[in-house]
């Protein structure tokens, strides 16, 4: 995660509604620009007009272009998250699958949020926090059923739950970096990142867990079809819908 009291720039502590108004604002404007442009082809001169401040008072509570759209776009998927009510569990097989394949899918009505992500996860120049929190992004739903089933005895004794979460997060972002260059069809692209998860989880998985990850790949393999689950219900907050 940043760390919005990090050394560089100073302090982010919003101690006042005006500061707190300033930095949603910031963040708002900045999705707005990232789903209008891409990260790309909007300066930071454009966004501290969008948002009616001088550029010195972003730099000092964000310090880059880079950081503080790494913020907007983790703000935008957490409140998505947030209030996604899915009807299957995130601790279970079938609920990764459910949402790594709702929130991929989101990806498909929003390219320039996803060519942002890997943009900046995959720059030599990211600084250790801003890459971070994009990594968080692609951990924390697989550690969530990762440690789910370590405590049900289900992952290998061998298994570094953490770095198998990595390796994860890698392989997709890897994966939604194919699909922004155009070299994977929309189609292609969710069933890559399905199967990702699924022969990840038959490497590390025993048991139960184990075999449900097999029938789900190989049920995939022989239909050419994702597994459907109930729709999720969805109530996004005013901030998210713009």
């Amino acid at each position: 995660m940043i760390d919005e009291s990090s050394p560089v720039g100073n302090p982010l502590v919003y101690s006042s509604p005006l500061m707190q108004e300033r930095r949603r604002r910031i963040l708002k404007e900045t999705r707005k620009l990232i789903a209008q442009k891409g990260l790309a082809n909007f300066s930071v001169r454009e966004l501290c007009k969008q948002a009616d401040i001088a550029q010195r008072t972003l730099y000092n509570h964000f310090s880059s272009k880079e950081r503080v759209a790494a913020l907007a776009i983790k703000e935008a998927f957490d409140e998505i998250r947030y209030n996604v009510n899915f009807k299957t569990s995130a601790t279970s097989i079938e609920g990764m699958i459910d949402r790594a394949i709702a929130i991929n899918s989101r990806n498909l009505r929003a390219r320039n949020y996803a060519l942002a992500v890997v943009t900046i996860y995959f720059s030599p120049t990211s600084t250790a926090d801003v890459w971070e929190v994009l990594q968080n992004l692609g951990t924390t739903g697989i550690t969530v059923l990762l440690q789910s089933l370590a405590e049900a005895g289900q992952i290998e004794d061998w298994a570094d739950i953490d770095e198998v979460a990595l390796n994860f997060s890698n392989t997709s972002f890897a994966i939604i970096n194919e699909w922004c260059m155009g070299r994977l069809s929309d189609e292609e692209y969710l069933r890559r990142i399905v199967e990702a998860l699924l022969l990840l989880l038959c490497g590390v998985s025993r048991g139960e867990a184990r075999e449900t990850a097999m029938q789900y790949l190989i049920q995939i393999k022989k239909t050419g079809r994702l597994p459907s689950f109930p729709i999720p219900s969805v109530r996004l907050s005013p901030s998210v819908q713009d």
